[in-house]
């Protein structure tokens, strides 16, 4: 019996546990598999992010438009006498569970039914392996993985030992050192008795009675995790946004229990851009299938030349090519410009390049927040003239489909891969933006004078008795409860998790920079900091970013690196 553990049960172990099975019928493998699965969530399949029982105001940022099409179902498998029966891709369960979706406008799923149907399709395949003796499931924190001459040992927190020919880490988020600012601000307040909520998630943890309307809240970042948690402080304390009759824009109606200010800061104090309305103006922004062409070329040329490519020039010259086209076509739809097609070629890479550039196809990095948010929700939903950064990020997310589905696996260097993925990450404020819906209510809550941008942008803190001071110029703001609405980059050298950390301390791990995750092979194998490309532990998901691109997409947990990281394994048996 060949034993394979897998360690993470979320949405990336689920896929890695049905890849083994579909490889193992592929391949024609006749040796028995025994697979040990370790998830210390009570939801196997969906994982802590994904739960299916956290509260209903945490949205997805996946419309299911996007999952209808793109997340595909299992099919039934027979071997051995063990069969292990289909389950439906996301739009047929959907059907089967709420019949046809209706209206023009995309839907944004809330994460737990999301996590439903990922736990549910762990479920039949866990009864049908379980049945066969085929499956161990250990609801178990891992701590520490032994790699060996045949194997490795599995070590969980209560000290107990499993060995395995095989083992595969699909962690997710995973704990990080606090940066020096949250350090100096849980020694102020644990000394004053004061909430800081360190962790973005669950974000129920602030639908608590200790959290009144007269609380003043200040959330420390500007982006999607600041919005689920302005939409948990306020429909989570029964507040109601209320559609305005001939408007795109809601209304807040506070409820007696809501509090009444939040503060939000970052050191940018740039709103995030809301992805369009529907699927009839998303296709405004869809590359051809010739330029969608162009895009592959340009990342096939440069693996071809991999020695010689030192930076991400390929990719941003074709996004930027892609884009003046786009932006071209939209015509009337798009802001009044004389340029040529490579002028404007031009301009856009400046963008790529420099987002703070003024232009006046730009909207600019020092508009107003609330005119910005107004402006991008106006463009998001086809009511005023587009602007090139915004045509840009939507650009951006199309070009991402096609990089996670069919190149997630780049086989360049370091130096081209760290740049690669800095632009990716300078792009996901467009091209990871939240819901319509989101920027609504943000914008509601503004003029219901509830969410106070006025310190939005880098304040000065200052820690007080009673909480943290922001200051802008002249204006101060006193604020009782501090809540982090920052995640942390999935770096190496900053995760705190025990199972990471002693890989990184016996060497078994080798960072790609200092700024991102691990070396793997293609496979998912790690490599250590020797170099050694035969160990029997491989790694799926947010830590190999760097190796990978796409760590954070949930369609392509279900993607290519998991058929590799199975098929890789069972040619090893």
């Amino acid at each position: 019996m060949f034993k394979i553990g897998i360690v993470g049960v979320g949405p990336r172990g689920l896929a890695a546990l049905e890849s083994l099975y579909v490889a193992k019928k592929n391949l024609d493998i006749q040796q028995p598999l025994q697979v040990l699965l370790f998830e210390a969530s009570p939801y196997p399949g969906a994982g802590q992010i994904w739960s299916p029982d956290q509260v209903a105001t945490n949205l997805s940022n996946i419309h299911e438009r996007n999952l209808s099409n793109n997340l595909a179902g299992r099919k039934a498998l027979s071997f051995d006498e063990v069969y292990l029966p289909q389950f439906p891709g996301y739009q047929e369960w959907l059907e089967l569970n709420e019949g046809e979706a209706t209206g023009d406008q995309d839907h944004f799923p809330s994460r737990s039914k999301i996590g439903s149907y990922l736990n549910e399709r762990f479920e039949t395949l866990k009864q049908a392996l379980i049945g066969a003796g085929l499956l161990e499931l250990y609801q178990h924190e891992v701590v520490q993985i032994e790699p060996e001459a045949s194997g490795c040992t599995i070590v969980t927190k209560a000290g107990d030992h499993y060995k395995v020919d095989e083992v595969v880490l699909t962690i997710g988020h995973q704990p990080t050192y606090d940066s020096k600012q949250l350090s100096e601000w849980d020694v102020h307040a644990k000394k004053h008795n004061l909430k800081l909520y360190k962790d973005p998630y669950p974000v129920g943890a602030l639908e608590t009675d200790e959290i009144t309307p007269k609380t003043k809240i200040a959330l420390r970042g500007f982006g999607l995790s600041m919005v689920d948690q302005v939409r948990a402080l306020s429909i989570g304390f029964g507040g109601e946004f209320v559609p305005i009759s001939n408007s795109i824009e809601f209304e807040y109606k506070p409820s007696a229990e809501a509090p009444r200010e939040l503060v939000a800061f970052s050191l940018n104090g740039l709103p995030p851009v809301p992805k369009p309305l529907s699927e009839a103006i998303d296709t405004w922004f869809k590359p051809t299938p010739e330029e969608n062409e162009l895009l592959i070329k340009a990342i096939e040329t440069a693996e071809a030349n991999a020695s010689e490519i030192k930076d991400a020039s390929f990719l941003i010259e074709a996004i930027a090519q892609i884009t003046s086209s786009i932006y071209q076509r939209l015509e009337t739809k798009a802001r009044t410009t004389d340029l040529s097609l490579e002028q404007l070629s031009a301009l856009t890479l400046q963008l790529i390049k420099n987002p703070g550039h003024e232009h006046t196809l730009l909207v600019s990095h020092n508009t107003d927040p609330l005119e910005a948010m107004e402006l991008y929700l106006n463009m998001a939903c086809g009511k005023t003239d587009i602007s090139l950064d915004y045509c840009l990020g939507q650009v951006w997310r199309f070009a991402l489909s096609v990089l996670y589905h069919d190149y997630t696996y780049m086989n360049l260097g370091d130096d081209a891969m760290v740049d690669v993925v800095k632009y990716i990450e300078a792009s996901k404020r467009y091209s990871y933006g939240p819901p319509v819906k989101s920027v609504q209510q943000l914008i509601a809550l503004v003029k219901a004078e509830v969410l106070n941008l006025d310190f939005v942008k880098d304040p000065e803190i200052q820690l007080i008795e009673e909480g943290w001071r922001l200051t802008k110029g002249v204006q101060s703001v006193d604020v009782d409860v501090m809540v982090n609405s920052v995640i942390d980059a999935p770096q190496l050298k900053a995760v705190s998790s025990p199972l990471v950390e002693h890989l990184r301390e016996d060497k078994r791990v080798d960072a790609v920079s200092y700024k991102l995750g691990l070396h793997t092979l293609e496979d998912g194998r790690i490599i250590s900091q020797g170099g050694n490309t035969h160990q029997h532990i491989a790694l799926l998901g947010r830590l190999a970013k760097g190796s990978v691109v796409g760590v954070d997409d949930l369609i392509e947990c279900f993607g290519k690196p998991a058929q590799k990281w199975a098929e890789g394994v069972l040619k090893r048996v």
